[in-house]
């Protein structure tokens, strides 16, 4: 069994650069025809997709039911894979992070798993919730698509391959609309 997991379409958030995390766009055009577009290659892979969950955010609900009407597959929402809460940081772009917030931000870059930014979350808070709403989904019948966030699904990977959460972004570059296939059994 296969277990896809897909990144939202693009936000104007994400054409500027801010960091969403927990704050909750939609999708602009370009990220309703990425979303489009995903449902066209996965039909491609032949891949029996049989179920469909997404995190409850606008920008992957939105995703996910674009796709969904495409593939014939009702969405189901799914609290546990919302995206990492980012607190005060959300709606900044990176360098601005670094700049108001230097030593939150020095101590975030230095421990990416266990620091987390102010009034948001780390990544090993976000494993706590994501990995048991992933091992249920992996449990059912059948191929399944999840549609996400970027850190949700860079966590996942960085966790299952043992990888330095540091590492994250270079290890796991992941742009809007693309997938990651994964074995379902490693959930289990």
């Amino acid at each position: 069994m296969k277990l896809l997991l897909a990144r939202h379409g693009e936000t104007d958030w994400n054409a500027r650069g801010q960091i969403q995390g927990q704050s909750d766009p939609g999708l602009n055009e370009t990220g309703r025809a990425q979303a489009r577009a995903l449902a066209r290659r996965l039909e491609e892979t032949g891949v029996p997709l049989r179920r469909l969950y997404t995190s409850p955010q606008k920008r992957s609900a939105e995703t996910a039911a674009i796709v969904g009407a495409c593939l014939g597959i009702e969405a189901e929402a799914v609290e546990g894979l919302r995206e990492i809460c980012f607190g005060v940081w959300e709606g900044h772009c990176w360098e601005e992070i670094a700049a108001l917030w230097p030593h939150s931000y020095e101590a975030y870059a230095a421990d990416r798993l266990r620091s987390r930014p102010p009034e948001g979350e780390s990544y090993a808070e976000l494993l706590e919730r994501v990995l048991p709403a992933l091992r249920k989904i992996a449990a059912g019948e059948g191929s399944a698509l999840v549609v996400a966030h970027s850190a949700v699904i860079k966590a996942v990977l960085c966790h299952l391959d043992g990888a330095d959460f540091r590492q994250i972004n270079r290890l796991y570059p992941l742009g809007n609309a693309d997938w990651v296939s994964l074995d379902g059994d490693r959930f289990l």
